[in-house]
């Protein structure tokens, strides 16, 4: 009678296992120092009910769920540049400027590949909403480094990125901007 009701408690659930996953599980439970490999089976199916073990697949879902969400992250920054451009200077960007830009959006919030410095007009230029930063003179291009560095704080709310930093190190004057 006592053990009658303890098997309607606790009924034993047996199975069948190849003999490769059997020896995966004898060494586990070697490993885990466990007694028996019954006891090792217990353990995971138990942990499976609870949700501490989890099904591949739910990983994945949730990995393709973290991916799309940072995908739209992304996507928002990108159109946030659009539109501060459209704001800047009252004209939306032009399509070279957008397939120059959208690919450039990194993980890290960085334009990555993107110079801010134009040798040619020997000026700097916002990668992010494309504001001229020019000099007449020396003084000016003095006064304008640090103001270059201030409007990238103060309106994109972020650091210079690694080639702005290395561009704003290693620029040196060379005259009026063009």
């Amino acid at each position: 009678m006592i053990k009658d009701n303890y098997n309607k408690r606790n009924p034993p659930i047996s199975f069948r296992l190849t003999d490769y996953y059997k020896s995966k599980l004898e060494k586990e439970a070697n490993q885990r120092k466990m007694d028996s490999l019954s006891e090792l089976c217990k353990d995971i199916i138990d942990k499976f009910l609870t949700g501490q073990l989890v099904e591949a697949a739910q990983n994945k879902d949730a990995k393709m769920q973290d991916l799309r969400m940072e995908k739209l992250q992304e996507e928002i920054r990108y159109l946030k540049i659009k539109n501060d451009f459209a704001e800047n200077f009252d004209k939306p960007i032009s399509n070279s400027g957008t397939r120059m830009l959208k690919p450039a959006i990194t993980n890290n919030q960085e334009l990555s590949f993107q110079s801010p410095y134009d040798a040619s007009s020997k000026r700097l230029q916002c990668v992010d909403c494309g504001v001229l930063i020019t000099w007449d003179n020396f003084e000016s291009y003095l006064t304008q480094i640090p103001e270059y560095k201030k409007h990238i704080l103060n309106k994109h709310n972020r650091e210079l990125s690694a080639i702005e930093k290395d561009v704003i190190d290693n620029l040196k004057y060379e005259g009026k901007s063009k």
